[in-house]
Parts: C-alpha cells; sequence; structure tokens
C-alpha cells in the first residue's frame, strides 16, 4: 500500500532500520518496509518519533494529518523540488486572464462530463429509473456546453454551482437505501454520512493530487479556477477537479449500495462541528477500499511510452499534473481526463 493510514487512536509510529513499525501500548500492530510507502495519513492521535521522523523526510515521505473526523490539519514535507523555471512560467501564464480561463473552462468541463458519466453509468444499474434522473442527466449535458463557452470567471464558476447542484440531486436517486439521508451535498459540517464520506474522500483525494502537483514542480498554491487564497492549495484543488466523480463520487455510491460501510458505522454527537462521527472501523474500510480504487487501471491517452494505455488511478493523477505542466511550459490548453 503506497499510503500508510493510521488510525487507531494512542498508537505510535516508529522506525526500526528500513521497516516502519506501528506500535500501541509496546505491541507492534503493523510493519511495512520503508521503501513502500510513499505517503503516510494520519488520524487524531497518533505519535510520530523523532527517528520516523527523520527517516521520512530523508526518503521525501510526506505525512498528513487529519482530526479524527477526517478534516485537514496540516502536512510534514521535506524539501521542494527545484523548479524555478516552472515555476515562474507558471506565476505568468497565471497572469494571462484569456489563457487562465482557457484552463479553468477545461478543468470546469472535465468535471462535469465526468460527472454526468456517473450518472449515466449508475442509471444502467437501475430497473426503473426515475424519470428526475433523465432529466438531470440532459442539463448537466447542456451546462456543461456553456460551461465550455463562458467569457468569464465568475459565469464560469456560476455554471459549475448549477450543474453541480443538479448532480447531487441525481446522486441522491441512486441510492439504493433511502435510509442513508442524502438530500443535498453539505460540507462544513458535513450533516449525514454520506456527506461525511464524501468530505473524507474529498481530503483523501486532494492530498494526493496535492502530492503530484508538488512532484511534477510546480506551485500548488496558485490556480486557474479557485482563487488565490492564503494557505490554500488552489491548483491542486484545480487538478482535482474532474478526479471527484471518478474517484469520490462512485466510491462513495458502491460503499453504500454495496455494503462496504453501513449506517450503523455513524452516530451522532453534541459537536456542532462534527454532528456526525464515523467510527474507526468504517474510516479503515473506506480507506482501504479508497486506495483499491488508486489502484484501479483504466485507459488514459497517455498511459504508454507510445500513446494510450492502462495505467492506475494514481499514476492518472501524476499524468494530469504533468498535462497541466507542459500546457504551462507551451502556452497550450489543458486537456482534462474524461471517461465514458
Amino acid at each position: 500500500m503506497p499510503t500508510l493510514y493510521l488510525i487507531e487512536q494512542g498508537a505510535e509510529l516508529h522506525c526500526d532500520g528500513e521497516r516502519m513499525d506501528v506500535r500501541r501500548d509496546g505491541v507492534v500492530l503493523q510493519s511495512l518496509p520503508l521503501i513502500k510507502i510513499e505517503q503516510v495519513v494520519i488520524f487524531g492521535n497518533v505519535q510520530l518519533s523523532t527517528p520516523a521522523i527523520k527517516r521520512l523526510l530523508d526518503r521525501e515521505v510526506d505525512v498528513v494529518f487529519l482530526t479524527q473526523g477526517g478534516r485537514f490539519h496540516g502536512r510534514l514535507v521535506g524539501e521542494s523540488p527545484p523548479h524555478v523555471a516552472l515555476r515562474r512560467l507558471q506565476y505568468r501564464r497565471a497572469d494571462d486572464s484569456a489563457w487562465a480561463l482557457a484552463v479553468a473552462r477545461a478543468m470546469v468541463g472535465g468535471k462535469l462530463r465526468n460527472q454526468r458519466a456517473l450518472l449515466q453509468r449508475f442509471r444502467r444499474d437501475r430497473v426503473d429509473p426515475p424519470p428526475e434522473l433523465d432529466e438531470i442527466i440532459t442539463t448537466l449535458q447542456e451546462t456543461t456546453h456553456k460551461a465550455e463557452r463562458t467569457q468569464g470567471r465568475s459565469a464560469l464558476m456560476g455554471a459549475e454551482g448549477f450543474a453541480t447542484k443538479r448532480y447531487f440531486a441525481g446522486m441522491r436517486l441512486l441510492f439504493r437505501d433511502a435510509g442513508w439521508g442524502f438530500n443535498a451535498r453539505v460540507r462544513r459540517p458535513p450533516t449525514d454520512p454520506v456527506n461525511v464520506l464524501l468530505s473524507l474522500g474529498y481530503t483523501l483525494l486532494l492530498n494526493n493530487v496535492l502530492g503530484a502537483v508538488q512532484t511534477v514542480g510546480l506551485d500548488p498554491y496558485l490556480g486557474c479556477l479557485h482563487v488565490d487564497e492564503y494557505n490554500r492549495p488552489s491548483l491542486a484543488l484545480d487538478l482535482m477537479e474532474e478526479f471527484r466523480p471518478l474517484l469520490v463520487d462512485s466510491l462513495v455510491l458502491r460503499c453504500c449500495n454495496a455494503g462496504t460501510v453501513s449506517p450503523a458505522e455513524f452516530s451522532p454527537t453534541d459537536d456542532r462541528d462534527r454532528p456526525i462521527l464515523l467510527s474507526d472501523a468504517g474510516k479503515r474500510s473506506f480507506v482501504r477500499a479508497f486506495e483499491e480504487r488508486l489502484r484501479l487501471e483504466v485507459l488514459h491517452p497517455e498511459g504508454a511510452e507510445s500513446g494510450p494505455g492502462r495505467v492506475a488511478y494514481r499514476r492518472c493523477i501524476e499524468l494530469q499534473a504533468r498535462r497541466l505542466a507542459r500546457a504551462i511550459q507551451r502556452g497550450g490548453t489543458y486537456e482534462p481526463l474524461v471517461t465514458r
């Protein structure tokens, strides 16, 4: 598993030569070769020994800190790659409003097309799909064409917001059990189990995209679609848009419909910032399914040296980051990853 998830509260991560040991109360819960770890994701109260921190930094393994509920808290990363020329060009491209808008339109178009494809794919599994679902799919197609022709960022964001709201209305119709209580996307805070899973999935996805952006050498804080905001990785948020339906939304639907995660894994709390809590067992099931999704191989136009080829979704994220870097270097447009 390229990503090591630490969920057990009170656990400790130690370094033993070229292995990383997860311990609790002196008992080794898990032991992995350091060479197999690309990222460490920590939920809540998990301790890292100083030798472990040093070895992770030496190996350029970034460490992501989340709250116990899965909200992003911070990152521990090593030295940034010295891609000064690329970043200088990135800043100049970002100041070109026409180029930045073209890239933003492509990113939104990719997201909306993948959203529509997800609704169509899950619709085919329904024996008697509700008529409303067909109407939403048609609306998404029409709004996608409008978004790709917008002449300003505010109009683009308006089209994206409208389409995404309709998309989640369609996604609501795809849950086989009405007991999930999902009616609309609610972020801060998530108010039902489905929104908890969506938020957790998006957090995990963002950290994978952020890692790819940094590997390529781009500044993750300067985007084209999301505006600049202190300490917000706008470019990583831009690039993850097309992957939301592919890696998170579809996964949440499958986990809920297949019983990978059940409503019993969630419990209400008195905390207004976290009204619904996912159990540790539920987190393990979901992150395991997320990792399996990242390993799933799909066709990518640049997946092979000579052209199209099948590669894991994790590799697709990096390839898309490199596509964006080439668009910056050449001044051309960005091509999102779109599936059928």
